[in-house]
């Protein structure tokens, strides 16, 4: 029983850094593609794709990777170390609003 226990607690903490992460890339999208200056109509869309590209690789490199690429697109200067720091402050937020 302590195993079935345990495997119960995995699955809660799994679930709960899939949460995170999710909140965090929805916010980190929706900022990039406010500074990317889509127009509403294209937001949802760049949010998506933000999501997905977390899939690529484990940890948050391939997000990063993305907007820092679709930033360079732009024209629009800022670091990998900036957007890194912007997630770290989403995912912040979304560990409050997950533990709220």
């Amino acid at each position: 029983d302590k195993k079935k226990g345990l495997e119960k607690k995995i699955d809660l903490d799994t679930q709960k850094k899939f949460k995170i992460t999710a909140i965090r890339n929805k916010s980190l999208g929706k900022w990039a593609a406010k500074q990317l200056g889509l127009e509403n109509s294209k937001i949802d869309e760049y949010i998506d794709e933000v999501i997905m590209a977390d899939f690529n690789e484990p940890g948050h490199e391939d997000v990063i990777k993305k907007i820092l690429d679709d930033f360079q697109k732009a024209n629009i200067s800022i670091t990998y170390s900036d957007i890194e720091e912007i997630l770290f402050n989403f995912e912040k937020e979304a560990i409050n609003k997950i533990s709220e």
